[in-house]
């Protein structure tokens, strides 16, 4: 891990990036933050208010916005079988949420702490992940 996390997310961060594995799929250029970056107005379509570049698989862009909604959304499996079905799909979803975790830890810097809200909510999705990709 090259970002430095706080020491309580830090094992977190750890055993997350123990389960990968590798992905063959193609990697283009990105917006890796999504959520929260679009305006929508009742007949216009939709407005991309800022664009974070990233060269990633397509599916890892997905997998961000499906993090995004299960930590912070109410968002359900649904939402994770429709948007990433395959085993490919929960590698991204792996590697969306580690760098939600690492992102989060890196904010409040090496001395400070996630509220316990967030704790909970990465720890709820890190176990449905877990779960998903069968660590």
């Amino acid at each position: 891990m090259a970002a430095e996390v706080p020491a309580h997310i830090r094992q977190l961060v750890y055993r997350l990036q123990g389960l990968r594995e590798p992905v063959d799929a193609h990697v283009q250029l990105i917006h890796g933050d999504l959520t929260g970056n679009v305006l929508f107005a009742s007949g216009q379509a939709p407005a991309v208010i800022d664009f974070s570049p990233y060269w990633r698989p397509v599916a890892y862009a997905d997998a961000i916005v499906v993090v995004d909604g299960l930590l912070y959304h109410q968002a359900g499996p649904r939402l994770v079988d429709s948007a990433l079905p395959d085993a490919e799909g929960a590698q991204m979803l792996l590697r969306a949420l580690i760098f939600r975790l690492a992102a989060s830890g890196v904010l409040v810097g090496r001395s400070g702490a996630l509220a316990e809200d967030e704790l909970i909510r990465f720890a709820r999705v890190s176990q449905f992940v877990e779960e998903r990709i069968g660590g």
